[in-house]
């Protein structure tokens, strides 16, 4: 059965930069494109906006071809970075406006556009003209003009990166709450981890013009498939695992911290590809890490901690490891040392140059490719 949006090998390409993405969203469903500056995030908005011209692939909206339509012809919203309202119209005017050119008569309007600034809490901005408008209020109506006139998709370009922390964050909930309360079908692009998280129902992750990870967010926290996802995420520890060898029902694999022995369904999965000659890491969750000797775990390591951060209800950690049980960690890959990332308790009040004993439960850990 057909997605409510389809997007299906559309492909753009500009200079030495070449995009090619497939995805789809269910109708009142919220993606999220995240990935860092360059990845092609706003290249994919333009296209299916038309205001780029696409070289292949397709895009359908509720079962509708857009790919050779007109942007004016493709009932779709779009919020751009800068805003782009209207300074010379009112609140009311700027959301009027596009009413208007898709034909709406005067009384409909009036009362789309009363009916939605209540419901969006903006009544107060109706009759205020953007330029007598704070920034947090300029942002609200922007997001009232694109809803205004119920569109089929709508398309929000960063349109949160230039506000201070605080209201972004409080722009955020309103944005979430806006598009659900419509049951509005969007696609948003944003390079911030944190919003990313807080909107979307699937989280697009992208790189180099691709998508290279996807479903809910949630689920690439819980359970990341491949070593740019943990690594752009922030999840944990990547060790480089070599001469990995089937071991009774499990895997043993070589890494910088000794031989390493795995079992679990993940691990199978991903033991699948060694014939294609792939790189593979092996994963270690900031929860398969603790302090102090743990009897329940068969590995222990020295480590001296380089930095660490407090937030909020715990202490982040990063530190390098030193030895393993008896045997010195190879420290020839990745610079000089091979980092291990945490998290502790706040109270223990972990310092630069600290050394430390951690036990890692290989049980919690699994191989995945490496295509950093």
């Amino acid at each position: 059965m057909m997605s409510y949006l389809e997007i299906e090998d559309l492909a753009f390409r500009r200079n030495s930069f070449e995009l090619q993405v497939s995805l789809s969203l269910e109708k009142g469903e919220i993606g999220v494109l995240l990935g860092p500056s360059g990845c092609g995030k706003t290249s994919l908005l333009r296209c299916a906006a038309g205001l780029e011209r696409s070289s292949g692939g397709s895009m359908m909206v509720h079962g509708r071809q857009m790919t050779a339509l007109a942007p004016e012809r493709r009932n779709l919203g779009y919020v751009f970075q800068d805003l782009a309202l209207f300074d010379h119209l009112t609140g009311r005017g700027n959301m009027e406006f596009g009413l208007k050119l898709k034909g709406w008569d005067r009384d409909a309007a009036d009362k789309r556009v009363d009916e939605l600034a209540d419901k969006l809490r903006i009544v107060t901005l109706l009759d205020r003209k953007p330029l007598e408008m704070s920034g947090g209020e300029r942002q609200r109506l922007a997001f009232a003009r694109s809803l205004a006139f119920r569109p089929d998709l709508l398309l929000l370009d960063e349109p949160l990166s230039s506000l201070d922390a605080p209201l972004r964050r409080e722009l955020r909930a309103f944005l979430g709450e806006s598009l659900r309360h419509e049951g509005v079908t969007a696609l948003h692009v944003t390079h911030d981890v944190e919003e990313a998280l807080e909107l979307a129902d699937t989280l697009f992750l992208m790189k180099n013009g691709k998508i290279v990870s996807r479903g809910a967010p949630r689920e690439l926290y819980s359970s990341p498939r491949d070593a740019w996802t943990i690594s752009f995420l922030g999840l944990g520890s990547l060790l480089p695992a070599e001469k990995i060898q089937k071991k009774g029902s499990g895997w043993s694999l070589a890494t910088p911290l000794g031989r390493i022995d795995l079992s679990g369904r993940e691990n199978d999965d991903c033991a699948e590809g060694l014939s294609n000659s792939k790189t593979f890491c092996l994963y270690i969750p900031s929860r398969a890490i603790s302090i102090g000797w743990n009897t329940d775990v068969s590995i222990h390591i020295g480590a001296e901690v380089f930095r660490s951060v407090y937030a909020g209800g715990l202490q982040k950690v990063w530190a390098r490891a030193l030895a393993c049980g008896d045997i010195a960690a190879d420290t020839t890959r990745q610079g000089s040392y091979q980092t291990l990332v945490f998290e502790a308790e706040p109270t223990l009040m972990l310092s630069p140059g600290e050394r430390i004993e951690l036990a890692l439960d290989p049980g919690l850990c699994y191989m995945v490719p490496d295509n950093r």
